[in-house]
């Protein structure tokens, strides 16, 4: 008896499938999306609400815009191309507008300013080979600390920066931290 409900639903199922991929095989392929019209660019763009939340906080205490800090830390082992590094991160910002976007005050309000794609990256190289390893370690946990509490000027910017640790030949580590204000 148990074989027989085994054999049932097992042919249940081969149903239910070939009914499936019929009826996926007769959708229409494509897309209903309706692509995003991009932002006017020749006048001010105002700040989302995520935006001038963020915005408000730093104006009304630039001390607590910190706690907006997103760092990272990447330890990266192996032969490192920096040139290479550097030049994706250039790509990267390039690509991304909004790692690009400063706030600056107008007389109608906050308002977001793009730089242009060929601003760059700026990344900051810190050679640590001629420490002891002990000394080194602790020096890589200070610049990472300092790193994510240094302030961000949303006016001036970057919103995004990054710092390259050389602790060996063979060892680095890429410190990255942005402005909650360019994340979302």
């Amino acid at each position: 008896m148990a074989e027989q409900d085994l054999a049932l639903d097992a042919l249940k199922k081969k149903i239910l499938e070939q009914r499936l991929k019929k009826k996926i095989s007769t959708q229409p392929r494509t897309s209903t999306q309706v692509a995003i019209p991009p932002a006017d660019r020749s006048g001010p763009l105002p700040l989302s609400w995520s935006q001038q939340r963020l915005w408000f906080i730093d104006q009304l205490d630039h001390a607590a815009g910190a706690a907006y800090h997103m760092p990272a830390a990447l330890r990266l082992k192996g032969t490192l191309d920096r040139d290479a590094l550097g030049k994706t991160l250039d790509r990267i910002v390039a690509r991304h507008e909004n790692l690009r976007t400063t706030f600056v005050n107008t007389e109608s309000g906050p308002a977001q300013s793009i730089a242009p794609a060929d601003v760059g990256f700026a990344l900051q190289t810190v050679d640590l080979r001629a420490l002891d390893d002990a000394a080194r370690e602790a020096e890589l946990l200070r610049q990472a600390r300092e790193e994510a509490r240094a302030p961000f000027d949303l006016s001036a910017g970057p919103l995004f920066r990054g710092r390259l640790l050389v602790l060996a030949g063979d060892e680095h580590a890429l410190l990255l931290t942005q402005h909650h204000i360019v994340s979302d």
